[in-house]
């Protein structure tokens, strides 16, 4: 099972060039409109196989769907809209700005850095100070990689 999340892992670090390659054709909302028709070819053959090979049907399907509160469906609402608002920076930063690699590592060390915050603030976890230290490295190297040139490494 761990091969398989390696090779995921992998396979998911070539995303960045591929948007990066993406851009030179496509503007953000053709990619996204072509994106969303892609995905839900995918998602509707996933759903055959499923139905063909009696993993669900189609009512529990339809009735699961129907069963979800206004809470829930809430919640399906913002991650829809985040996931395309978040898509549509990405695609950006990819098109117009740094690197897919400084990009992808920049929005990592943001996710993880504000996992931590959403942690201490929100679910009032605890963290040591070597913790702390780690997220003010992560913030340093972010700035390092981020810079173009710095006069103090400069011969």
């Amino acid at each position: 099972m761990y091969s398989i999340f390696l090779g995921l892992a992998f396979l998911n670090e070539f995303r960045p060039y591929f948007r990066k390659y993406i851009s030179n054709s496509l503007e953000n909302h053709e990619y996204f409109f072509l994106n969303a028709l892609i995905i839900i070819f995918i998602i509707s053959f996933y759903i055959l196989y499923l139905l063909l090979n009696k993993k669900t049907t189609f009512s529990k399907f339809i009735s699961n769907i129907y069963s979800l509160s206004y809470t829930e469906i809430i919640c399906v609402f913002i991650l829809a809209l985040l996931a395309v608002v978040t898509g549509l920076l990405i695609f950006e930063l990819d098109k117009n700005y740094n690197t897919p690699l400084i990009n992808s590592v920049f929005l990592r060390a943001i996710s993880s850095i504000s996992l931590i915050f959403i942690g201490i603030f929100i679910f009032n976890e605890n963290y040591k100070i070597h913790q702390f230290i780690g997220i003010f490295l992560i913030i340093f190297g972010i700035y390092l990689t981020s810079q173009k040139n710095l006069s103090i490494f400069s011969l």
